[in-house]
């Protein structure tokens, strides 16, 4: 059984804590894992065997979206993607739940199954707030970079539209991180869960993403001594798309998916207890003073 802290931690110890509980979950995680990683690669598979040995530019993309089918095939995949992945989501954070708590695996998919709906509904929700989000970010940043590119030039007027819209995806994204546990833990609806997430990382939102970029980091990190040996195939990766090469970044994907998803659902699932500790503490306090 996997003790949780019943206080708020700094973030070094939720980004240890999680790994450890990522470490112990991992045999049970990593089939779920590598399910999830791939099924998040079959729109990249559907473009790269559309576009075989063709480079992928815009303009090939511009006549590949001006034929019908193309388009509607490719959402209904997308469509498709975010029913299975919700489903993998909610099996994934279940089977951590119940291995930290040191429970029996029972009825997992009948769970899973009845959460889905809810998760593709929020998920939904999330997309359009986030492209809400981004268009406000980006007149803001039109503006402000109109009044700095009549004093700095054209290329200040880019970095702070693209500053701006970055801002806002990390915002958005960090506030609205824990939907999935609200759903799957706590038996919210998908704007009661969307709303959960926000009131937890309200106020804690530097404390959150600081734990996230750790998560980042050691990915990053390990990733950069893994590749080492391998810098001689760097130019090759790094070059334009073709169908083919765009395969091989999925299947990397794929593996780094397998490897890693448990560890950062360990980290997210203990910093998730974390901001509820810290909620609940807050509201004792704010409850103790107005009596």
């Amino acid at each position: 059984m996997f003790e949780l802290d019943t206080t708020p931690q700094p973030p070094i110890r939720i980004w240890s804590r999680g790994i450890k509980l990522g470490l112990a979950s991992f045999r049970r995680l990593f089939a779920l894992a590598s399910a999830l990683g791939f099924i998040s690669l079959l729109p990249a598979i559907y473009l790269a065997w559309k576009m075989g040995d063709n480079p992928i530019t815009p303009d090939a993309m511009l006549q590949m979206l001006r034929q019908g089918y193309f388009a509607l095939n490719f959402l209904l995949l997308e469509l498709l993607v975010l029913v299975l992945s919700s489903l993998i989501n909610a099996l994934i954070i279940q089977r951590l739940d119940r291995a930290a708590q040191g429970a029996a695996m029972v009825h997992e998919l009948q769970f899973a199954l009845r959460k889905t709906a809810t998760l593709v509904l929020a998920g939904i929700l999330f997309f359009i707030t986030l492209l809400i989000g981004i268009f406000i970010a980006d007149i803001i940043g039109t503006l402000l970079g109109a009044l700095l590119g009549t004093m700095l030039g054209h290329g200040a007027t880019v970095v702070v539209i693209r500053v701006c819209l970055i801002v806002a995806i990390m915002f958005i994204v960090v506030n609205l991180l824990f939907f999935q546990f609200a759903i799957v833990l706590d038996g919210k609806g998908p704007v009661s869960a969307l709303n959960h997430s926000c009131a937890l990382v309200f106020h804690n939102w530097w404390h959150s993403f600081l734990v996230l970029l750790m998560i980042v980091a050691a990915i990053v990190g390990i990733v950069v001594v893994v590749m080492l040996p391998f810098m001689h195939w760097l130019p090759l990766l790094a070059a334009a798309d073709t169908g083919r090469a765009l395969m091989e970044k999925s299947v990397l994907r794929l593996v780094g998916a397998a490897i890693f998803t448990p560890f950062v659902v360990g980290v997210l699932y203990v910093l998730y207890h974390d901001l509820k500790t810290r909620r609940a503490q807050k509201s004792t306090a704010t409850g103790a003073v107005q009596a």
